[in-house]
This record gives structure tokens, C-alpha cells and sequence, in this order.
């Protein structure tokens, strides 16, 4: 299965058994680099995925009394209410 075929949470959830693999150890230099390799294209993915989100969220703000009025202001994850 290629990242394309995946949605944002099976390859988040692929990347963490990666990750865990990795860290277990007990592979061979080639499936190490193999696993690695898989999960640098899943980060990848995982990245587009989540900037692509954050362009669609947008705030809307009234400018002011009119509600016809509104300025679109893009999404950045320091903003709290």
C-alpha cells in the first residue's frame, strides 16, 4: 500500500509502527534503510496532509457592524481565542 492510497490517520498510524520497528532494533542494515526510507515518504505525506488542512481553515471576523462585512483572516495555529 502507497501513501497515495492511505488517508492521514492509516499513514500516521503506519509511521508510528515504523518508528517503533526502528527502535526495536534487530534489523538488517537494508531493512533499516528500507523502513526509514518508508517512513521519511510517509512524513512527507503526513506534512502535505496537515498544511493542506490549515489552508482550509479560515477564521472569519466581522469588521465591523455590517454583517455583509466579514474579512476572511487564514488559519495560523498560534491564534487562541
Amino acid at each position: 500500500m502507497t501513501e497515495k492510497q492511505l488517508d492521514f490517520e492509516e499513514a500516521l498510524a503506519r509511521l508510528e509502527e515504523v518508528v517503533k520497528e526502528l527502535e526495536d532494533g534487530g534489523l538488517s542494515l537494508e531493512k533499516s534503510l528500507e523502513l526509514f526510507e518508508e517512513g521519511v515518504k510517509l512524513v512527507k505525506f503526513c506534512k502535505l496532509e496537515l498544511d493542506q488542512a490549515e489552508r482550509k481553515i479560515e477564521i472569519v471576523l466581522k469588521k465591523d457592524e455590517d454583517y455583509n462585512d466579514v474579512e476572511i483572516v487564514p488559519f495560523t495555529a498560534e491564534e487562541e481565542d
